[in-house]
């Protein structure tokens, strides 16, 4: 299996823009599971989601006082692809050991079937809540709510549907 091309780019685009932004900027690195069964569903959602699968993978993010871009990159199972969550976030710490953060963004999908094409389905609205530890762990849980949007125009509010996941970073 060959990466597509655009899945190489970007992979170094990530790489070549977390060095200088660990200088300037928190970095937190780590891995993410989430439910695939959704919860706060449209009522026309697809039976075959409600089995209770789980997709894994990275979430990466990088702080800047009080914005957070997140990228989400999770192995969805039962759709055979990579899909990638991006998020700008407003983010708030209190107490230094809670950190809360909302935000919304594009999500992309890269399908691992031959033939398909990367596609930008969907809007992602996230919401996590954070326990930073020892200043260098957090472990947090988050709200996705999923959107579905071939374009700007073509919102589809009745296949929206929300999901839970959590994250462990090391900043």
């Amino acid at each position: 299996m060959t990466l597509p091309r655009r899945l190489i780019i970007g992979t170094i685009l990530v790489v070549a823009l977390a060095a200088p932004a660990n200088v300037f900027a928190g970095v937190g690195i780590g891995a993410a599971a989430y439910s695939d069964t959704p919860i706060l569903a449209a009522s026309d959602v697809n039976e075959d989601l409600l089995h209770g699968s789980f997709s894994f993978g990275a979430n990466g993010r990088i702080k800047f006082e009080s914005l957070m871009l997140d990228a989400l990159g999770l192995y969805a199972t039962g759709e055979e692809s990579i899909d990638l969550y991006l998020t700008a976030q407003l983010t708030r710490d209190f107490l230094r050991f809670l950190r809360l953060s909302a935000g919304i963004g594009p999500a992309v999908r890269f399908p691992l079937e031959s033939g398909e094409e990367i596609s930008v389905d969907w809007i992602n609205a996230k919401v996590d809540a954070d326990l930073i530890l020892f200043r260098r762990f957090s472990v947090g849980l988050s709200f996705q709510y999923l959107i579905p949007s071939s374009d700007v125009n073509a919102i589809d509010i009745g296949r929206a549907r929300g999901r839970i996941g959590a994250s462990v970073l090391i900043w």
